[in-house]
């Protein structure tokens, strides 16, 4: 009976959270009961269902759960803050959160670990410490105000400095202060701050792999890094697409399924600067990288250490193992306005 149960369960989750990223559902069969958590109501109807039908109790919650009832909003006020697997410190880093993200709270455990939707719809467990939380319409009202990003700014007040990550949201005052997150009102010692209308027109004047350089160029390649201190191949598509008010998702393989679909071309004829190409290793989606004409791409390749540009049709072993792996290029959409 608990191997039929156990498969049925495994149906829900295929259907009603295919993608662990971007849903939660972790249910354990148990003699008496199925225990766990889900934030689909649909698989929690289900479950229920199956439960009864074995005549177990069902023990499951749906998230967000009144652990974080009182304060479901989060704002992150570190600069960067890692988004874990699971929650212990030494968890493997699936993404990150960058300074004044809004991020929704899921489910609070053992009073220090939260667990949390980002902005880009990846759920993840993050520390307490790295961000501040409260009601809904206090997060709604920072979202509101914080319309600012930063362009590699470091910020000063008396003997304090706080560097912002590119991206990183912030409220840019009248008087040309910066308020950050945590309340705290600072001078701008380097770097810029602008408001978003500016950062985004000032990005879409660049060709997208431009941009990248510019501002990512020399970054340490971070499996799950989504910043110029450290960054994978996706985290800089993704990082670079939303500087030009583009929301693409996180992942490589997500994003080899995002915007329009451009023939590959083993020469490269009809791609455009910034298209994103992407190259599977086997059957899965594992590189990324945007092109930037001429035969040139930009990514963070773990191999070259970071962000760097090459040459995709370079007579070289990695250029040609790469050519190989090409399997998708797609156009992100541009919004219009």
């Amino acid at each position: 009976m608990t191997g039929h149960v156990e498969r049925d369960v495994g149906d829900v989750e295929r259907k009603w959270v295919p993608d662990p990223r971007l849903g939660v559902l972790e249910v354990a069969v148990q003699p008496a009961a199925l225990t766990g958590c889900t934030t689909s109501r649909d698989a929690l109807e289900d479950l229920r269902r199956i439960a009864a039908a074995a005549h177990r109790a069902a023990d499951i919650r749906l998230l967000p759960d009144t652990s974080v009832r009182g304060e479901p909003a989060a704002v992150t006020t570190a600069a960067v803050a890692p988004l874990l697997r699971e929650s212990r410190i030494a968890a493997d880093r699936v993404s990150e959160v960058v300074h004044g993200e809004p991020l929704l709270l899921l489910e609070r455990r053992d009073g220090t670990w939260l667990r949390v939707r980002a902005p880009d719809g990846y759920h993840g467990w993050l520390h307490a410490g790295y961000v501040t939380t409260g009601p809904d319409d206090w997060a709604e009202d920072w979202t509101t105000r914080a319309t600012a990003r930063s362009l590699g700014a470091e910020l000063k007040f008396e003997d304090r400095r706080f560097r912002l990550a590119v991206g990183a949201r912030v409220v840019l005052r009248r008087d040309g202060l910066v308020e950050t997150a945590d309340g705290l009102v600072w001078n701008v010692a380097w770097g810029l701050v602008r408001p978003e209308v500016e950062y985004r027109a000032e990005a879409r004047l660049l060709a997208a792999p431009e941009w990248a350089l510019r501002w990512f160029s020399g970054a340490p390649y971070l499996w799950g890094g989504r910043t110029e201190w450290g960054v994978d191949c996706s985290g800089l598509v993704q990082a670079t697409y939303a500087a030009r008010g583009i929301g693409l998702p996180r992942d490589s393989d997500q994003q080899a399924l995002a915007g329009r679909a451009v023939a590959v071309d083993a020469a490269g004829a009809g791609y455009a600067a910034g298209d994103v190409l992407c190259f599977a290793d086997g059957r899965r989606i594992s590189h990324v990288a945007l092109w930037a004409g001429t035969g040139h791409i930009v990514h963070s390749a773990l191999a070259r250490g970071g962000v760097a540009s090459d040459d995709l049709f370079a007579d070289t072993p990695t250029a040609e193992r790469l050519r190989g792996m090409l399997v998708a290029v797609r156009r992100p959409e541009t919004p219009r306005g």
